[in-house]
Order: structure tokens, then sequence, then C-alpha cells
């Protein structure tokens, strides 16, 4: 009796690893444009851990473009991905500069993103799209469709900076601010707000001056430049041509002071340095 309980305790233990094994499910839409369907279990040395149909398959990372938690990236997701840049794509609309160094956990997993503010853990269910790299058959950058020729009367923006989408409420800069650190913020560009031509918005506002009600800062014009620390802050108006003392210690998240984005049009760039530090 005593040898059959040792031997099922060893079962036991040894069997408990494969049960509590990260996993989530997801599609992996491969550089050359192929798709592979299954459960994402870990990142390593080698790539990418897929179990498909119940067989563990590796996967080079360097093959992998776009790794989906639910649909396929949309024209608008691409618009939302500058040049190549490795980015991840919010379930909420948000996009993290920053590409995927580690998986762990377990259901949902922890996905370790590194961009140049360090690293940031994020559950798998907040996430609609690993952006790797392009695949083939993805829109080319910059690309404009057939809906964006609106944007031919709007001011482009220029510059390295970063890009702000008017398709979006908030953007991660990848910078993580301290309270009272100073930046001095520029931007440039113009958007346009609605179907209407003429509803157009400067990094100031609208050029009309109205004002979005249910807007994140009801007070500033409609499409002024926003901010906002950590994914919970309060968000402030920023504009151009500013500096900024910091409210709050975390990541510096811009945004477009709107309370509708799927009819949006353009960008703005901004370029964000620090100042002085205050001690």
């Amino acid at each position: 009796m005593f040898k059959r309980t040792i031997l099922a305790l060893s079962v036991v233990a040894l069997t408990v690893p494969a049960i509590a094994r990260a996993q989530e499910s997801a599609t992996i839409t491969m550089r050359s444009g192929d798709k592979v369907s299954g459960e994402l279990m870990d990142l390593s040395g080698v790539g990418f851990t897929v179990r498909v149909n119940g067989a563990e398959r590796q996967i080079p990372q360097n093959d992998v473009a776009v790794i989906d938690f639910g649909g396929s990236m949309s024209d608008a997701d691409w618009a939302k991905i500058p040049g190549s840049r490795p980015t991840v794509i919010l379930r909420s609309g948000e996009s993290v500069p920053g590409r995927l160094t580690d998986i762990g956990g377990s259901s949902p997993l922890r996905l370790t993103i590194t961009g140049r503010g360090g690293t940031r853990d994020i559950a798998s269910n907040e996430v609609s799209h690993i952006v790797l790299a392009r695949p083939a058959n993805a829109p080319a950058a910059g690309s404009s469709s057939s809906s964006d020729s609106t944007n031919a009367n709007l001011a482009s923006a220029t510059g390295g900076g970063i890009v702000v989408s008017a398709r979006q409420p908030w953007t991660a800069t990848g910078m993580t601010v301290k309270r009272n650190d100073t930046y001095s913020i520029n931007a440039n560009g113009e958007i346009q707000l609605s179907g209407d031509a003429s509803d157009v918005a400067t990094p100031f506002g609208s050029k009309s001056g109205r004002k979005a009600t249910n807007a994140p800062v009801p007070t500033a014009p409609a499409g002024a430049l926003i901010g906002r620390i950590g994914a919970n802050g309060q968000p402030f108006a920023i504009g151009s041509g500013v500096t900024i003392k910091m409210p709050g210690d975390g990541q510096l998240f811009l945004g477009i002071n709107d309370d509708g984005f799927a009819d949006n049009r353009g960008e703005f760039r901004v370029d964000i340095g620090r100042t002085t530090t205050r001690r």
C-alpha cells in the first residue's frame, strides 16, 4: 500500500506542471503571410512554442510578423504602426511601442514588452495584436486607402517625433516620467475631427474653437493634444510649444481631445525633451 501511495503521488507531481503550463489561443501570421492558429505557450531562444492540434511546434521568432489574440489586423490598425516598429495594440485601442521579449504566467499570459522606456508586463487578455514586422500581404507603411482622401487638405505632420493618430484615444510614448520633472513638448500637423472637411484641429485644438462635451478634457478645445500619466491618470491639456511639469510617476500617454475617433483623419508628430528635474 505504501509503495502504491508513493507511485500515485509521483504521477500527480509529474502531471501538475503540464496542466499548469501557460497557453493562450492565438493566430500567428508569418512574414510570408501564412497563418498558424493554436495555443501560444512560450518564447525562448529558439522562438515561439505553439501547440497546434495537440502537438507542440517551434516557430523561429524571425519568421513571425503578427500575433493576434482575436481578429486580424485591419487597415486602421496598420495605420497605427509607424514604419516597421514593433508595436503592441491593446483592446482599448491604445498602441504601445516595444518588442515582445518574454512570455510567462498562465492564463492570461504575462507578456513582457521592452521599449525605449524600459519593460512593461501586460496581460494577454488586454492585447489585440502584437506586431513584430509587416507580413508580405500587409498594407505598405504610409499607404492610404480611398477613405483617407480627405487628408489631402490637412497640413501634414512632419519630423521624426512620436506619431499620435487621430483615430485612437491614447498613444503610449514609451517614456517613463517622474512627478515634477519638466518636459518641453512641441507638436505639428493637423487632424480632421469628423466627416466635415472644415472640422480641422491643430495641436492647440479645433480651428473653430468648438469643444467636445464628453472629451477627456472638456474645457479644452476639441482635437487638442492632451496627455495623461499611466493608464488611469487624470488627462491634462498640452497643445504645443509648452513646458509641462509632470503631475505623477509613470508612463506618459499622448491623446486627442475628442469623444469619437472612427471618422477622424490625420496625425500629430510630437517631440518631447526633458528640461529640468525638481529636487
